[in-house]
């Protein structure tokens, strides 16, 4: 099979991540963070649709993607990437992916969580100034 970058969410594909979702009694934003990915891209892919111009299409999301939601839910990813017509990306390639451009800040106290804020936000005051 030629390798796609991204393909088209089969519905059994959206069914399946929704179930183990609801099983695990988390949220969508709860699962979306276990993935790394943003709430969003979770409803349109557990939906299976998504507006792009303003129209309503089917979604789609690439194997690192995917994997990743199947990782965060419990649930085998091999069968949901055959469904959609991907193959699987290599554990570290996928990790590493995903874990890019992320900071995690679980653990923190309230308190560091201010602090990180405060920083944050001296820094976007600094860029949108030049």
């Amino acid at each position: 099979m030629v390798r796609q970058r991204s393909a088209v969410v089969p519905p059994e594909v959206s069914a399946t991540l929704r179930l183990a979702r609801k099983e695990r009694e988390m949220s969508m934003d709860r699962a979306a963070k276990a993935a790394r990915i943003s709430t969003s891209l979770w409803t349109q892919v557990e939906s299976g649709t998504q507006y792009k111009r303003g129209q309503k299409v089917p979604a789609s999301t690439t194997a690192e993607t995917l994997q990743a939601m199947a990782e965060a839910v419990g649930v085998d990813a091999q069968p949901l990437l055959e469904q959609a017509g991907l193959e699987a990306v290599p554990a570290e390639r996928a990790r590493a992916q995903s874990h890019e451009g992320i900071v995690d800040l679980s653990g923190l106290s309230e308190g560091d969580l201010q602090i990180v804020a405060a920083y944050v936000n001296g820094l976007r005051a600094a860029r949108n100034s030049e």
